[in-house]
C-alpha cells in the first residue's frame, strides 16, 4: 500500500478537526476530517518551535506555531532522532515536521489532535514563507469548493468535479458535509487573510487573490518537474552509497536554493528519499 500523502494545513484548521475515521482493516490508514474536507492521516507543517517540555521519562511535547495557531508534537522512544533534535535545538527556531496524526478522545464529545513526528528538520524563514503561501493556496481551493458545495441542494463529488475541482478535494468536501452541521467558511477566509498578511502586506489595502484551480495545477506540474530533476540527480550523484551531497545538488540542479530545500522536503514527505547523514540524500 502506498504511503499516505502529507497534508499541508494551517494549525487552526488542523486543531478544529472534530471527527475521526478509524481504520477498519489492518494497514489501512485512519483519518481526521477537517471542517473544510482535509482528510488527514499524515501532515507536513512548518513553523516556529516555541516550547519543548518533558511529559514523561520517554515522551516530550513540543509546540510549533504558525500564523494561525500552534501544532503540538509528541515525540518518544519510537522516534528518537526527532526527539533528540527537538530536545537539543535552541528555541525559538524555524522547524519543519512530517508526521502522523495522533488523536486523543478523553470523552465522546471531545477530541484533541497532535503530531507524532516521522521527521523533524531545522529550516529557514524563507522556506517557512513558501510553506505558508503553498498552504494558503491549497486552503483557498478548499474554501472555494466548500462555498460551491454549500450552494447546492444535493452536493455530490461529481458535481464538484464538473466545476473543476479534483476528486481528492471533492471527496473531502462531501465527507466534511456529512460530519459538520455548520461550516463557517468566512472564518477560514479571515484565517487565510491573516496568514498572508506578513508575506504580502499590500494585501491589506488591495484585498488578495490566490491562483485559480488551473494555475494551481500548472504550479504543481512545475514543482513535479523540479522533483524529477532532483530525484535523478540524487541517484546519479550517490556514487559511494552514502547519498548525494547537498552542495552538489545545489550546483547541478540549477534551481534556487530555497526551491531546492522545498523540493527535498517534498520528496522526503512523499517517501521518495531520506537523509542517512546530515546534508546527504538517498533515493528509497
Amino acid at each position: 500500500m502506498p504511503r499516505e500523502p502529507a497534508w499541508r494545513v494551517f494549525a487552526a484548521e488542523f486543531n478544529s478537526s472534530k471527527h475521526y475515521i478509524r481504520a477498519t482493516e489492518p494497514k489501512m490508514p485512519s483519518y481526521i476530517i477537517s471542517p473544510l474536507g482535509a482528510k488527514i492521516s499524515r501532515i507536513f507543517a512548518v513553523g516556529v518551535l516555541t516550547e519543548v517540555r518533558l511529559i514523561t521519562e520517554e515522551v516530550i511535547k513540543a509546540r510549533i506555531a504558525d500564523q494561525t495557531g500552534a501544532f503540538y508534537v509528541l515525540a518518544g522512544k519510537f522516534n528518537p532522532e526527532a526527539r533528540q533534535l527537538l530536545e537539543t535545538v535552541k528555541v525559538p527556531q524555524f522547524m519543519a515536521i512530517v508526521g502522523k496524526v495522533n488523536v486523543y478522545n478523553p470523552r465522546e464529545d471531545l477530541m484533541y489532535v497532535s503530531i507524532v513526528p516521522e521527521r523533524v528538520k531545522i529550516v529557514n524563514e524563507l522556506l517557512r514563507d513558501y510553506w505558508v503561501f503553498d498552504t494558503a493556496r491549497r486552503l483557498k481551493i478548499r474554501i472555494d469548493a466548500m462555498t460551491e458545495a454549500l450552494k447546492m441542494e444535493n452536493p455530490t463529488i461529481e458535481n464538484l468535479i464538473a466545476l473543476g475541482f479534483s476528486r481528492r478535494t471533492s471527496d473531502g468536501i462531501i465527507t466534511a458535509l456529512k460530519y459538520y452541521e455548520k461550516i463557517n467558511v468566512e472564518k477560514y477566509m479571515e484565517m487565510l487573510r491573516d496568514a498572508l498578511k506578513h508575506l504580502l502586506p499590500e494585501y491589506r489595502a488591495m484585498g488578495y487573490e490566490l491562483p485559480s484551480v488551473e494555475e494551481e495545477e500548472e504550479e504543481i506540474e512545475i514543482k513535479e518537474e523540479y522533483e524529477d530533476v532532483v530525484l535523478k540527480l540524487i541517484e546519479e550523484l550517490d556514487k559511494d552509497g552514502k547519498g548525494a551531497a547537498y552542495e552538489e545538488l545545489l550546483e547541478r540542479a540549477n534551481i534556487p536554493e530555497e526551491k531546492l530545500d522545498e523540493v527535498l522536503l517534498s520528496l522526503q514527505e512523499k517517501g521518495e528519499i531520506y537523509e542517512p547523514y546530515l546534508g546527504r540524500f538517498k533515493k528509497i
